[in-house]
Order: C-alpha cells, then structure tokens, then sequence
C-alpha cells in the first residue's frame, strides 16, 4: 500500500556547496501549489529525535518528490513512487534533535517543480538529557459543533456533504507557537460509512478527504501530530461491542481501521498496537493510550497495554508525564445524569483505574497530567471531588474542537475550575526550569477563555 525509497540525506559536512547552493536558489513558495493534484493536508507525525512519518496524498497518483529543509537549505529529497491508490506513508530517519523543518510534496523534476502540496513545518523531540519548555495543543471531537454529531454522508447518500469541513477554531491556532498536536480521538465522524457505504475501505479513504481536505489544512501544517483514536473514526460504539461482533461488522471495522493508519501518520504500516510513547527531553513523556478497541466487559485496556502504562510512569526519566486517554480517568461529579452515565469512562472499570490510582499514590506522582476528549466538552478539574490522596488530587484537561454537550455547565464548581462546552482549543506548555504547566483555553474566535498555571505538579 505503500511505497518507501531511500532518503538521501545532505548533510552540511560532506556536501556543503550543496547545501548552500540549496539554500539561494531553492524558494517553495514560488512554486504554485496544487489543490487539484494534493488535495489533502500532508501530516507529519511521530516524532522523536531523529525519525518523522508523513503522509500524504496525489490525486492522479503520480510520481512526486517529498522535501524537507530547514533555514539552512534542503536536508532530504526522497522520490516516491505512484502507490496505486495515491496515498502514501514516509518514514524519515537521521534528522537532528530539537530541529525545526519544513516539507512539501512537489510534483515535476527538481530544480524545476511543476507544483507542490500545502507547505507544513514539524519539529523532531530534542536530546535525551534536554530540560527545555514543550508547548503541546490538544484536539478532540472534531464535528461541527453540534448537540448531535454532524456526519460525513458519502458521495451519492440522500444528503452528501457538499464541501469539506471548516472549523473556525483552528483558524487560529497559527497564533501559537505549538511544538506538538494531541489528538485524543474522533478525528473524523464517519459513521455513515460504516452504514450507507458498506464499511468499504475506499469508502473510508474518500471520506478522510472531507477532513483532511478541509479545516485541518489550517492546523496540521503547524506542527507534528500524536494521534488515538475513539470510536467515530469507524462508527457510534452503539453499534457494536468490539469483544462480540458478527463477521460483517468486523470487516467493517478492519477496513476503517487500515484506513487510519493509510492516513494518519502512526509509525506503522499496518493495524497494530495503538498505544505508544513519546519523550521531549527530560521535559515530558506523552503516554497515548487506547481506550477503545481492546475494550473489554471489566477492563478499559488490554493487560499488556495497562502494564505497559504503569511502567512508564514509573519509569519514566522526565519531569512531567502527559497521559493522553481517549476517555476522562476523573470521577465526574456533576448534578446531571452526565455523573452516572459513566459507562466510557475509567470510572466504570475499577479493575483497571484502582491499579493506576494505586501506583499514583505510591509515587506521590503529582508530576503526572491526564488529557482527555469524548465527552463533547472542555475543562480543568481534578481527578476526584473530594479526597487528599495524590490520585485524587491530580489534574485532567478535557478537550472538545467541535461537539458539545449540553450537560457541561452542571459540572461541579468545587471540581472543575474551568468549564465549558463551545470548541476550544487547549494549549499546555510543560516548563520543567520552573516545575509548573501553564493550561490555556482558547475560544473558536482565538480569544483567551481561562488559563491557570499549575505550580502543584
């Protein structure tokens, strides 16, 4: 599915005339760029040190060129290949720590591109050792900022979506200076794939394009992405249980799921594992987690996947450790029905959570950040209403980009410092020289809705 060719990697200290005559004469934005033949937003992602994946997108599928560079001239030129489909997956290795790049995908022959996709930049995690502030913004629930989910339709339904989506709160993310991009899940809400397009695997591949083609075009060239998943990406839970389906809603959920990882640029080629880690320096590990699809009646995870997560916290080197959980771990307590419905929250699965809370308290691991999505709303809280242990003390930012929930304005004050429901975007930056975590939400018009600096972490 997809194509890999070796990347030629120009480095200042064999080929210095290169580099600089890359420099002087390269200028991509005098090349026109192509909506028609790269209509999809190229997306780095995965970043460590050293290793960027990328995906991307030719419409007419034809031979194409990904470029990276920095001020310092064009550090990689890998040819790619026609893949048979026009989707593509890159994986770039010997990239320098800490380091700002830019890339493109550029159709034509070099020196002279006939045209190119949109422009992105991604910045590699620095040095091991590094102590250095990471700013990183979250993503959730990317609808339309209804009460009831506004769906994708494919090409042909009774009411298709006509043009891509736009979503106004990322218009504005441009103003922030954001090393990573979280996404805790539901990317996409392409349940009606799954029901009026037979689940097909093209299907899903088309209906990607309304998203990937349409509002994340102002935010996914801003940074590099770490992304879960939730259930929307494939259907509404509702539909099914993932321990007990029948054979025609597994090949469903199959197709959706290749065509996540065809798309979204996980450091994969094929369905696998979903949960993984991510170190800036010593400053903060992302711990990504999935909530969704090693579900079981009594267990939010997989054994192998909860060992794993105590053992990070445990282990990890950093200052601060971010876990990024589709599902909120707080105990809500609110005066709706929004306390008891509880049922995708860690909350229901004590056998899972009580581990966790233990090994917390254990550590006395205040250091320790929960991000969460899917309950269509945006908060700071604590983990807990009431209590003085540490797990009950520890802090949870919930994020909504597009659906809402009307229950978010009964949420208890005594828990929750900040509430509210409309798009927002998050943005925390990590500062381990002054051991705090700045929490800002920012409005669907770029205005600063809250923000609190966490000195107790």
């Amino acid at each position: 599915m997809f194509t890999r060719r070796g990347v030629m990697v120009l480095m200042a200290s064999l080929v210095p005339g290169l580099l600089v005559g890359c420099k002087a004469d390269f200028d991509p934005e005098a090349i026109p760029e192509s909506v028609a033949r790269f209509p999809r937003t190229p997306i780095a992602g995965d970043m460590t040190s050293t290793r960027v994946v990328l995906t991307f997108y030719v419409a007419d599928d034809s031979p194409v060129t990904l470029r990276m560079w920095t001020d310092e001239g064009v550090v990689v030129d890998q040819a790619v290949d026609p893949s048979g489909d026009g989707f593509h997956k890159v994986f770039v290795d010997d990239l320098t720590p800490g380091t700002t790049y830019r890339y493109a995908v550029f159709s034509g022959e070099a020196p002279d591109f006939e045209d190119r996709s949109l422009i992105g930049q991604v910045r590699t995690a620095p040095d091991a050792d590094a102590l250095v502030p990471v700013t990183i913004a979250l993503l959730a629930c990317v609808g339309q900022g209804t009460v009831l989910p506004d769906y994708y339709l494919p090409e042909g339904s009774a009411a298709p979506t006509p043009e891509p989506f736009q979503w106004e709160v990322y218009t504005h993310a441009k103003e922030h200076d954001i090393d990573v991009l979280v996404h805790l899940g539901d990317q996409a809400y392409l349940d009606f794939v799954w029901h009026t397009a037979d689940g097909t695997y093209e299907a899903y591949l088309n209906a990607w394009g309304y998203y990937h083609g349409g509002g994340y075009r102002d935010l996914y060239p801003l940074a590099g992405l770490y992304a879960t998943w939730d259930d929307h990406e494939s259907t509404d839970n509702g539909n099914f249980d993932p321990w007990d389906m029948t054979a025609e809603d597994q090949a469903k959920l199959v197709n959706a799921q290749d065509a996540w990882f065809a798309t979204v640029p996980i450091d994969a080629t094929a369905r696998g594992p979903v949960w993984r880690g991510f170190r800036w320096g010593q400053t903060v590990e992302v711990l990504l987690l999935d909530c969704r699809y090693e579900l079981q009646p009594d267990h939010q995870v997989s054994e192998e996947q909860l060992t794993w997560l105590l053992d990070r916290i445990r282990q990890s080197p950093c200052r601060f450790v971010c876990v990024a959980s589709p599902k909120p771990f707080s105990v809500i307590s609110s005066t709706t029905p929004l306390a008891q419905d509880n049922m995708e929250r860690w909350e229901n699965y004590p056998l899972d959570r009580d581990r966790v809370t233990a090994l917390l308290d254990e550590l006395d691991a205040r250091h320790v950040i929960f991000v969460t999505g899917d309950i269509h709303m945006n908060y700071l809280g604590r983990t807990r209403l009431s209590g003085e242990a540490t797990s009950d003390r520890l802090w949870e930012v919930c994020c909504t980009s597009g659906n809402v929930n009307p229950l978010a304005d009964k949420l208890d004050p005594a828990q929750f410092e900040f509430v509210d429901n409309s798009p927002h975007l998050p943005v925390l930056t990590f500062d381990p020289g002054a051991g705090t975590i700045h929490v800002a939400f920012h409005a669907r018009d770029g205005s600063l809705s809250f923000e609190r600096t966490l000195d107790d972490v």
